[in-house]
């Protein structure tokens, strides 16, 4: 299932907040990287569809802070 970007994503089980991202082949250890510095509470990544050269990947992020939440929409959306 292709998710749209923007669509409602039901929150993990223990998550408060979810977000769909769509990016470029490379990019996610960027995210990561940033999210393990810059994140303050617990997180969690589900990967939906890999990323190649000729397409882009969908990453589900969760969250249980709204600040780490809005930080992450901000920086990535």
């Amino acid at each position: 299932m292709i998710l749209e970007q923007g669509e409602f994503i039901q929150p993990k089980q223990g998550f408060n907040h979810a977000h769909l991202i769509i990016k470029s082949f490379g990019i996610i250890e960027q995210i990561l990287d940033w999210c393990k510095r810059e994140l303050v509470s617990e997180w969690r990544w589900q990967l939906k569809e890999v990323s190649t050269h000729q397409r882009q990947g969908e990453y589900i992020f969760y969250f249980d802070s709204e600040r780490d939440y809005l930080a992450f929409v901000l920086k990535w959306s």
